[in-house]
């Protein structure tokens, strides 16, 4: 039973003042080092200590120590795991080039620690690191909002998906068509074994369809949009996901 005469008890109140309170962001880190160490003497007339004495200059010397030492364990850790508003574009370099990741200066940071993240984090404990449901995922953590979907049978070419869309799209006057926006035709991009802007692969005949899926909007045959500074970054990120034997139409346009 708690003995309700003693300085800790229920009704103790705990807030800023209390001494062995972590020191909060907004403290100043040297002054709660100076103040713990005035607790580690005991008090009395022959540990008299005059003000900006001997003692004190000693120990205000020994905590800037101190306090630089927690500071730059604190940057250690926020260099080091890219979830804080500490991790810098020099810090995100570093990383992308360790972990192979290609460099845009042009991308914001928030989009740069999300890449990285996802790469730290692959496989990120799924078995089924080929099914669509993952690589859609890791494409989503890395900031592109796209979707994956399966070429199941009947096998279909995107411009015969793209037939079904449009015959299932109700088209009216608010309906917009930028510069940007592609219309079928046996233009479209795909990722099979290249980075480049333009891939030149041939897929064979139709019996070849089976090998391949399609990356683009929510639902199949709609489009989706990544920035075009980042064109090849998910190429190179849609190649180190998918099963090397497959092949990608992409419904994206790249703005």
């Amino acid at each position: 039973m708690a003995n309700l005469n003693t300085q800790h008890n229920f009704s103790t109140s705990h807030g800023a003042k209390t001494p062995h309170k972590y020191p909060s962001d907004d403290e100043n880190l040297l002054e709660v080092l100076n103040r713990l160490s005035v607790q580690l003497y005991p008090t009395g007339r022959a540990w008299y200590r005059p003000e900006n004495g001997v003692w004190d200059r000693f120990h205000g010397a020994l905590n800037v120590s101190f306090a630089r030492l927690i500071e730059e364990s604190k940057l250690l850790l926020d260099q080091n795991i890219p979830d804080n508003v500490n991790f810098s574009e020099n810090d995100a370099e570093l990383w992308e080039y360790r972990l192979g990741l290609i460099t845009d200066s042009g991308t914001s940071i928030e989009l740069r620690r999300l890449a990285i993240n996802r790469k730290l984090g692959h496989p990120n404990n799924i078995k089924a690191r080929q099914h669509p449901f993952f690589i859609q995922d890791q494409l989503q953590k890395a900031g592109f909002q796209v979707y994956v979907h399966e070429n199941t049978v009947p096998y279909r070419t995107p411009n015969e998906i793209l037939a079904i869309a449009t015959l299932e799209t109700p088209h009216g006057d608010s309906l917009q068509h930028s510069d940007s926006t592609q219309h079928g035709g046996g233009n479209f991009d795909l990722i099979a074994n290249s980075v480049d802007v333009l891939e030149s692969y041939a897929i064979g005949g139709t019996q070849n369809l089976r090998a391949t899926f399609f990356i683009g909007g929510p639902n199949l045959g709609e489009f989706a949009s990544v920035p075009e500074q980042r064109l090849r970054e998910f190429k190179e990120l849609v190649l180190k996901l998918k099963p090397a034997h497959l092949v990608a139409f992409t419904f994206i346009n790249y703005l």
